[in-house]
């Protein structure tokens, strides 16, 4: 529809037709409008920065940026959600809510005087409180992001595959840190910080490429795989929990050649599992593996409870008859990590009881002395007799030390509400998923997962999310959905 202008008409003069609407508008209120417009429309492709994260993470790693890619990546997933008209959470979020507000406030109690801990002062102790409250954050953003996108949008088979993707390159990792146990090289990342920056133990930890940790956990040097991760147990860790999603793209979903050669990949996967010597890993499989054989057994499953019981005897049959099954026994013989895990564990709930059980002390401590002199510590010749951080050697003692038991609590509710909601679903994509929680039970005892663990736990709640939105309330009740004038993408 057109119409002329409302301008008297002039002798000699043309009148313009125009169409009613943002041309007939003034410039101000025009831009006005396009701004609008703008800001109703979804954010370009989205999906695209978890994809670009996952499929391309060798390439991260390589450039140093393994570890902060994840935080990277979480700027253009929250730009997304801030130009959604409204940003849906799922059930519980209070509680997590909760908790981020708990971690900030422990900036109050970083100089606190801590029972057994050496004493603190000057503004570095806010160097690790924020690495760590920029992680809890970005995995929120991880979270949100994913529970607002839909299948059209960004499909959850394709977030299955990219973690499926991830499993293949942590096996090839493994036989990398086997194999190359020296290969290591100075960064992109390294080489573009200044040198102070750059040497910082921090930041060496997590932009320095490696493909394994060389220690002497067998009476002798065994070099313990770790790329494409920060650390040893990192990799021990992301195993567990990018397992479930193999299974699930390679052997659930995918009816092509994935599918067909499944069982040789997870075949080549069991080597690596043992190389690492990451006692939680075993536990942590184990518990799942039982986990996922009691759900089948419920279910009236036979065919699957037998499959699952013939896959344990041939891992078993696999690690009798090769030098796999004597490496596993001689670390099971050699538990000498285990006082001083237990002894740590047991001064930072002390600690934590003692001096701040609210809040905690907002972030790990030196322990002053060792476990068995107050006086004692490194020396040049032996710089591992300092034992590890107050707080450390497990998630759930960074909580607790950290955060106090109340900060503690709260991750702990919001993160196991999530998974018992994933309970009620019965397909094998919720079985797989639930799984996780699972082994996150085992794996926080002994695993600081303030790292890719994290964000692969939120993503993990995220799908289950999605899940339980299209599930009909049963058992418990079904997730709200906040009102908006349109569907969110």
């Amino acid at each position: 529809m057109v119409t002329t202008s409302e301008a008297p008409p002039t002798a000699g003069r043309r009148v313009r037709a125009e169409p009613l609407g943002a041309a007939a508008v003034r410039p101000g209120v025009r831009r006005s409008l396009l701004r609008a417009k703008l800001a109703r429309q979804p954010a370009l492709l989205p999906g695209w920065p978890l994809v670009v994260l996952l499929a391309g993470y060798p390439l991260w790693w390589l450039l140093g940026l393994g570890t902060l890619g994840f935080l990277i990546v979480a700027v253009p997933m929250a730009y997304y959600l801030v130009r959604l008209p409204v940003i849906q959470v799922p059930r519980g979020f209070g509680l997590w809510l909760l908790f981020l507000g708990w971690v900030a406030a422990g900036v109050t109690t970083l100089w606190t005087e801590a029972p057994g801990a050496k004493d603190v002062a000057g503004l570095g102790r806010l160097i690790p409180f924020s690495y760590r409250l920029v992680w809890y954050l970005a995995v929120t953003i991880f979270l949100l992001y994913i529970g607002n996108t839909n299948e059209r949008t960004l499909p959850s088979r394709r977030i299955i595959r990219l973690m499926a993707w991830l499993f293949i390159i942590t096996v090839i990792g493994g036989y990398a840190g086997k194999f190359f146990p020296s290969l290591e090289f100075t960064s992109l990342v390294e080489r573009v910080l200044p040198d102070a920056l750059a040497e910082n133990q921090l930041v060496r930890i997590v932009a320095h490429p490696a493909t394994a940790q060389v220690q002497d956990i067998l009476g002798y040097n065994v070099a313990r795989p770790m790329a494409p991760f920060s650390y040893a147990n990192d990799w021990g860790a992301n195993f567990g929990l990018l397992l479930p999603y193999f299974v699930l793209a390679w052997r659930v979903h995918d009816t092509g050649w994935r599918r067909t050669v499944f069982p040789l990949v997870a075949l080549v996967a069991l080597p690596p599992v043992i190389f690492t010597l990451n006692r939680g890993l075993w536990i942590g499989l184990a518990a799942m593996g039982l986990y996922v054989l009691i759900r089948f057994a419920l279910q009236g499953r036979v065919i699957m409870v037998t499959t699952l019981v013939a896959t344990g005897l041939l891992a078993a049959l696999i690690l009798a008859v090769s030098p796999l099954g004597q490496l596993l026994s001689q670390r099971l013989a050699n538990p000498h990590s285990n006082e001083g895990r237990e002894q740590l564990s047991e001064r930072a709930v002390e600690a934590t009881l003692k001096g701040s059980p609210v809040l905690g002390f907002g972030a790990p401590r030196e322990v002053q002395g060792t476990f068995y002199s107050i006086g004692g510590g490194p020396t040049p010749s032996c710089a591992e007799c300092r034992p590890p951080q107050l707080g450390t050697q497990g998630h759930l003692w960074l909580l607790i030390f950290a955060h106090g038991f109340v900060g503690a609590a709260l991750f702990i509710g919001f993160v196991y509400y999530r998974f018992w909601r994933g309970l009620r679903d019965p397909t094998a994509t919720g079985l797989a998923l639930t799984s996780i929680g699972v082994f996150l039970a085992v794996v926080a005892l002994v695993y600081d997962l303030v790292s890719p663990s994290l964000a692969f736990v939120m993503i993990t709640l995220g799908l289950l999310w999605r899940r339980d939105n299209e599930l009909p309330a049963a058992g418990v009740p079904a997730v709200p959905r906040l009102a908006s004038n349109r569907s969110a993408p």
